[in-house]
């Protein structure tokens, strides 16, 4: 668990509490559990309802996926007695970013993009000599094709969406709960559950994600900030989908 001492120093915050293994799992079992129940009821919902842009769908079931998370992260941290803002993010050990943070997240981010194109790249040789299925890029709840004219201003709904998403997961998977984990054990329990977090994605993507599913923790058990995995999983998701969006890529 992450002393005080690794919090800012002009920030008074409460001591954190430690958080047993068997609760951490719980929130992330509980969670996932929570993304199915969205995607089986609220995603249909608005299919049958209304007629959107398809991504759309997405766009609004992840807003009420990923809110919750920042939220019960804000909350474990208002619990513990801190009351501003300030000694709320301090207690999620959000702090600028140090040149050794620097280093750890864009090595980390470098790290996870070379070892996915090498996953994908071996799942591609094992598609063409051996007949196995590749290995899917886009989950099975999410239409990935280019916005057309006026439909790419459909990335405004898609930009706070996409905040609360590295928002929310950072803040609570690394700024709360791994932080409050005891002993030197706790970035690999959390890449474990958080890849059990991506189920709902699909074996494929989920094989495909394993590398930054890895990365983000172990830097954030390094570095002990949580920007560092903001930057790391922003860099890595964003990018590409506004590629996909605008055409840039098939």
């Amino acid at each position: 668990m992450f002393k005080n001492e690794e919090l800012p120093a002009n920030v008074a915050v409460m001591p954190p509490r430690e958080i047993p293994r068997t609760r951490t799992a719980l929130v992330f079992v509980s969670f996932t559990a929570y993304f199915y129940l969205l995607l089986f009821t609220l995603r249909p919902f608005l299919m049958a309802h209304f007629t959107l842009n398809p991504a759309l769908y997405w766009f609004i079931t992840g807003y009420f996926l990923f809110i919750p998370l920042l939220l019960f992260a804000a909350r474990g941290a208002f619990a513990e007695g801190n009351r501003s803002p300030g000694t709320i993010l301090a207690a999620l050990h959000v702090r600028p970013l140090t040149q050794k943070d620097w280093r750890c997240a864009l090595g980390g981010l470098l790290l996870a993009l070379a070892l996915s194109g090498l996953v994908f790249a071996a799942a591609l040789l094992l598609h063409r000599g051996f007949g196995m299925p590749m290995l899917s890029t886009t989950p099975w709840f999410m239409e990935m094709r280019p916005f057309r004219g006026g439909e790419r201003l459909l990335l405004l709904a898609w930009l706070p969406m996409f905040f609360f998403n590295i928002a929310g997961e950072e803040l609570l998977w690394r700024g709360y709960l791994q932080s409050r984990l005891p002993g030197p054990g706790a970035w690999p329990l959390c890449s474990g559950l958080w890849l059990l977090f991506h189920l709902p994605f699909g074996p494929g993507l989920m094989i495909l994600l394993v590398p930054v599913i890895v990365i983000i923790p172990y830097c954030f058990q390094r570095t002990g900030n949580t920007l560092v995995g903001v930057f790391i999983h922003g860099m890595f998701n964003g990018p590409l989908f506004v590629a996909i969006a605008l055409g840039a890529v098939g």
